[in-house]
């Protein structure tokens, strides 16, 4: 909600009911277990991070060695890359559905498929 909408919204409310709605959003328990949540996915999101991090290093010196990508490893990163889009989804308030390990991690068949073999450069 913007500041102008939010300002027009005390205008119109008046200080009684606006404190009143006020009262009744800091009691909800809900709330406040959502932002906890947000803040298990946001550390999540991060150490989510490191592990794409880690299968690009791994990936660039399998491919260095012998040539060829890990195949699981390929597949893991599109998979990765739609889990941190649920985590956004839910951070923003765009959806109520929690993320894996409250949803099942999405699958193989949510994944992009890939256009052919990765190439160097």
């Amino acid at each position: 909600m913007s500041g102008s909408v939010a300002y027009l919204l005390f205008i119109a409310m008046g200080d009684d009911e606006m404190d009143e709605k006020l009262k009744a959003n800091i009691s909800d328990q809900s709330i406040w277990r959502r932002l906890c949540f947000m803040v298990l996915f946001a550390v999540i999101f991060n150490i989510a991070e490191f592990v794409i991090l880690a299968i690009a290093v791994v990936q660039f010196f399998t491919k260095l060695a012998t040539g060829n990508v890990n195949g699981e490893l390929r597949a893991l990163g599109p998979r990765l890359g739609l889990y941190l889009g649920q985590i956004v989804a839910f951070e923003t308030f765009h959806t109520d559905q929690r993320p894996y390990p409250f949803a099942p991690f999405p699958a193989d068949d949510q994944a992009p498929s890939p256009s052919g073999q990765a190439q160097a450069g």
